[in-house]
Order: C-alpha cells, then sequence, then structure tokens
C-alpha cells in the first residue's frame, strides 16, 4: 500500500462488539475497545478525546484516552447511524425502534438525552453539515431522507427517493457530501446516483451500468471523484470512481469480496473498505491503491468490520 500521512482509523467491530483503533500509516491495531452487542456506527470529537459509538442498545460513550466506555445511553433499540456536533458536545443518533424509529441528541458530557423526534425505519448514517447547522438522515425502508434542524432537531423537509422505485433493494444507505455541504451523492444498485443540492433542494438521479447492490461511498478531497463499493450477489465485488461532474464511471477496480463503508485518506491516494457487509461480508478490511488498483487485506482486531472514520 502507498505511503500517506499519518492519521487514525475507527472501525466498530460488529461481529465482535468493539471499537478498532488502528494506525493509518502501518494499518496496526492501536487497540480494540469493547463498547456492546451489534455496534453500527462511529464519530469522533474533534479534540480526539471521545467517541460516540452506536450499538444494539443505543450509545456508547467512549473515552478514548482511558480506552473505556465512560457511559451508555439506553435509548430503546438498535442505534444506527451517528453524528457528532462540531463542538463535540452533543452526539446525533438514529435509532431503530419497535415503536417508531427516532433521531435523538445525546449530551456527551452528561449522557443525557437532550432532544428527539421521529425519523423512517433503519436510518443506516447520519450526516451534519460542515457548517454543523443540519442533519441529513437517509432513512432506508421509508425510501427516504430527513432534513433536521441540529439544535432543535426539528424537521425541515423530508426528501423522497425513489430513482428506482421501491424494489426490495432499491433502498438509500449511505451518502457522500461534497467538502462544501453543496451536494449529496447517493447510489442505488449501481443502476442511478441521486444528487442533491442543498441550496435549491434539486434532486436529479444519473444513470449508471454498474449493476450491483451498493452500500459504502466516499468522496475526494477535492470533491472530484466518488467511490462506490459494489457487491454483487454469488460474484466478486469492486470498487467504482465516479466523476462527479459527468457522472460518468471511469474505471472499477476488482477487490474480490463485498464491503459495508467506504473511506479515503487524507490526500485520496488510498481507499479502506470495510468487509462486514450486512447482508454477508467477511472479517478483513481492504485497502485499495487508487494509483495502481493493488488491494491488501487487514486485520481489525475482530469481526465483521463495519463502519469506518478516518481521523487526521
Amino acid at each position: 500500500a502507498p505511503a500517506v500521512s499519518a492519521g487514525t482509523l475507527y472501525v466498530t467491530n460488529r461481529g465482535s462488539g468493539t471499537l478498532a483503533i488502528l494506525d493509518e500509516s502501518s494499518l496496526v491495531v492501536r487497540a480494540t475497545i469493547p463498547v456492546g452487542e451489534r455496534p453500527w456506527g462511529v464519530a469522533v470529537s474533534a479534540d480526539g478525546k471521545r467517541a460516540c459509538v452506536s450499538y444494539a442498545q443505543g450509545l456508547a460513550i467512549v473515552n478514548l484516552q482511558a480506552g473505556a466506555v465512560a457511559q451508555r445511553v439506553a435509548l430503546g433499540g438498535q442505534g444506527m447511524g451517528v453524528a457528532i456536533s462540531r463542538d463535540g458536545a452533543v452526539c446525533y443518533l438514529a435509532v431503530h425502534r419497535a415503536d417508531g424509529d427516532r433521531l435523538v441528541a445525546v449530551e456527551v458530557a452528561r449522557g443525557r438525552l437532550r432532544g428527539q423526534d421521529s425519523i423512517g425505519e433503519r436510518a443506516f448514517g447520519v450526516y451534519l453539515s460542515p457548517d454543523g447547522r443540519t442533519l441529513y438522515v437517509p432513512e432506508h425502508d421509508a425510501f427516504t431522507m430527513s432534513v433536521l434542524d441540529a439544535a432543535t432537531l426539528a424537521k425541515g423537509r423530508t426528501i423522497l427517493l425513489t430513482p428506482l422505485g421501491e424494489g426490495a433493494f432499491d433502498k438509500p444507505h449511505y451518502l457522500a457530501m461534497s467538502p462544501d455541504g453543496a451536494t449529496l451523492y447517493l447510489p442505488f444498485q449501481g443502476r442511478a446516483l441521486v444528487v442533491i443540492d442543498t441550496s435549491a433542494w434539486t434532486v436529479t438521479s444519473h444513470a449508471l451500468a454498474i449493476n450491483a447492490h451498493q452500500h459504502g461511498i466516499a468522496i475526494s478531497p477535492d470533491g472530484r471523484r466518488l467511490y462506490l463499493a459494489n457487491n454483487v450477489f454469488g460474484g466478486a465485488g469492486s470498487l467504482s470512481e465516479i466523476d462527479t461532474k459527468t457522472f460518468q464511471e471511469l474505471r472499477r477496480i476488482p477487490v474480490g469480496k463485498d464491503h459495508e463503508q467506504v473511506a479515503l485518506d487524507g490526500e485520496g491516494r488510498r481507499a479502506y473498505l470495510t468487509g462486514g457487509f450486512a447482508l454477508g461480508g467477511h472479517d478483513e478490511l481492504t485497502v485499495v491503491d487508487l494509483a495502481t488498483g493493488a488491494v491488501t487485506r487487514a486485520a481489525t482486531g475482530g469481526t465483521r468490520p463495519f463502519a469506518i472514520l478516518r481521523v487526521p
């Protein structure tokens, strides 16, 4: 794998109930922290002192300096997508509950619920705009995306996401956001890329000819390229590179297996794909050299690595 600037990778090991912390340059696991059953997402404060990890009972607030869970917040269901405020004071969490899904805000210092609002079912990800004012929540089973005010959790709008209709697999999973927050990108089954302008709220769909079940998506640091994890049931997975101006697939890199999420290094030279695909997958991190297409694997100190976050 190519040399990269030193950063840190945070990975939730969904199969083994841990948060793994990896050195980005060497891909060596620095620590694994038990966080609870079926961890899903992870968000880290800007000062690197706290992590918010969603798991089967709600939210685990992790003291990264101590390497242990500081507080658990029971929220009545599976914690899913998660984000953290710019000042690190509030965790925003999607919770899948039998009585209806919620987007909740939890105060990190006290583990206290600040507020909540209803959202559509099974939100894989929660995304905070660069200015810290707006939350975007793609809702898998509702075929929608909620847009909420981060301060009040008031819902500003709900956007319908049905470029392929409402088929069994034609659902929103994760999104990528342009560096300036002006544009959101969501892939659907390798057949459509939905593009949302966050100022005009226009929604356009661009045809793709990849034809694969897609979960993970990441955007290059300069905003010029998208990287999509392609999962082919009964076949070999791949990573597609998409131009954000033409929406054309520039290349497709074979990665051999299925993957859940995608992250990039700070220079856009290396891609990281987690192996814990929700519908199957494997127990490794796949590392792709984006210059050569070379693929290597790395251990994450656990099983079914699911979410990945790269911190400088």
